[in-house]
């Protein structure tokens, strides 16, 4: 017997062996974990992140059943076999939860947030984490917030014809998702907002239903929308914000040192959802220009056109939701801004 058929079979006798191992110890518990992003994109690896982490870390007794790509249903269909308690977890933009608590929109508002630094301090603001978590709790009885985390970057608007300007958008069928505060700021400027939900956009793309996509680069490439969209306009006007969902009558449910191994399992996920989407852009930007994609960097005057679109979304926002939550995300902007100064003047030992 050669040296690799020994190998072999020795592979094939340890599987064998630790398939009946696990089948002997059944887990105590199930997480299982639904969304909406494909295989391919950084949350799909942030929820095995988790998966892994949770599985090892409590010796087996939570087993981690992860299902993206829409398996489970969209954003809305998630959330709510989470507040029913048939899916334990799942993951939403601000938009995919709104029609279960509206003021989370403010976090959708264009143009709120300057840079990633200030981003990633909004996402860590515990204030204002503990805020939201308390507040969803009450609306929906058992979906908790467990966290934010990025996405995949900025969203940009994407076109089938050439964009520079904000007039280069009017009348365009701009896809967006089903959150008024998106659908606004799409009338604001001259567009023609189309809610499509995630999983059937390619489709809506290629049979014309839309001809535009509000996304990140990543979300584009990463699903193949560039068939349909060449063109972007780098105008950055929100971040792709997650923010994660859990069972909260699940979560009780475990005892306290499973809580903990969850607790960092999650953390482990923020790390991963917080870090892999930028060190994964240059990749996707790259595909993108190879399949004939061109990004325009708007020069500050372009990039003033898409301003005007901004109040009319406060406007309304506050007008349906009072100020208390679009008060407190930017609250959190400007303790942000605040630590990035100090932490700059530190830097350069002023």
């Amino acid at each position: 017997m050669s040296v690799s058929t020994k190998l072999n079979t020795l592979t094939i006798g340890l599987t064998s062996a630790l398939a009946l191992t696990s089948a002997a110890q059944a887990a105590d518990y199930t997480l299982k974990i639904g969304h909406v992003a494909a295989v391919s994109q950084p949350l799909s690896t942030c929820a095995e992140v988790m998966k892994s982490h949770v599985e090892r870390y409590s010796g087996g007794r939570i087993e981690v059943q992860h299902y993206p790509a829409g398996q489970l249903g969209n954003f809305r269909e998630n959330v709510e076999a989470v507040q029913i308690g048939t899916l334990e977890m799942t993951l939403t933009s601000g938009g995919g939860i709104a029609n279960f608590f509206g003021p989370i929109q403010a976090f959708d508002i264009p143009y709120l947030f300057a840079n990633d630094q200030v981003m990633d301090k909004v996402m860590a603001d515990r204030a204002l984490t503990e805020k939201l978590r308390a507040d969803v709790l009450d609306a929906t009885g058992t979906v908790r917030l467990m966290g934010m985390t990025g996405g995949v970057g900025w969203r940009d608007f994407f076109a089938d014809t050439p964009v520079k300007t904000a007039a280069d958008l009017e009348g365009v069928k701009m896809r967006t998702v089903e959150s008024p505060v998106s659908m606004e700021f799409a009338s604001a400027l001259g567009m023609n907002p189309t809610p499509v939900p995630w999983p059937e956009l390619y489709t809506s793309l290629a049979t014309g239903v839309v001809n535009g996509t509000k996304n990140a680069l990543s979300d584009v490439v990463d699903t193949s929308l560039n068939d349909y969209v060449k063109y972007a306009v780098a105008d950055h006007h929100t971040h792709n914000l997650i923010f994660w969902w859990m069972a909260d009558t699940w979560l009780q449910s475990l005892p306290e040192d499973l809580q903990g191994v969850v607790a960092d399992g999650f953390h482990e996920l923020t790390k991963t959802c917080n870090g892999l989407p930028g060190a994964l852009y240059l990749e996707k930007y790259e595909k993108f220009v190879a399949s004939g994609g061109e990004v325009h960097i708007p020069s500050e005057e372009e990039k003033a056109t898409f301003l005007p679109g901004q109040q009319p979304v406060i406007d309304w926002f506050v007008g349906k939701y009072g100020a208390e939550y679009y008060d407190l995300v930017q609250a959190a902007v400007e303790r942000a801004n605040a630590d990035i100064d100090a932490e700059k003047a530190s830097f350069v030992g002023k």
